[in-house]
């Protein structure tokens, strides 16, 4: 049975460590946007040490 990959943060907000579910643009709560691949990890917030990222898509990619 596949496990589902569901947003854990506030609002439906991906969190750091979270699997990444689809190709594309996320934008995190401080407005900086990065691409990211699907399966990835999100990884921390850049530039602020031990804080932890909550992203949400701002575009999607498709094939």
């Amino acid at each position: 049975m596949k496990r589902r990959n569901e947003p854990k943060g506030p609002n439906g907000e991906w969190k750091t460590g979270q699997r990444v579910p689809e190709n594309g643009d996320y934008e995190d709560q401080y407005g900086v946007s990065t691409f990211h691949e699907v399966g990835a990890t999100f990884p921390p917030c850049i530039g602020r040490k031990g804080e932890c990222a909550y992203r949400t898509i701002s575009q999607a990619l498709t094939a």
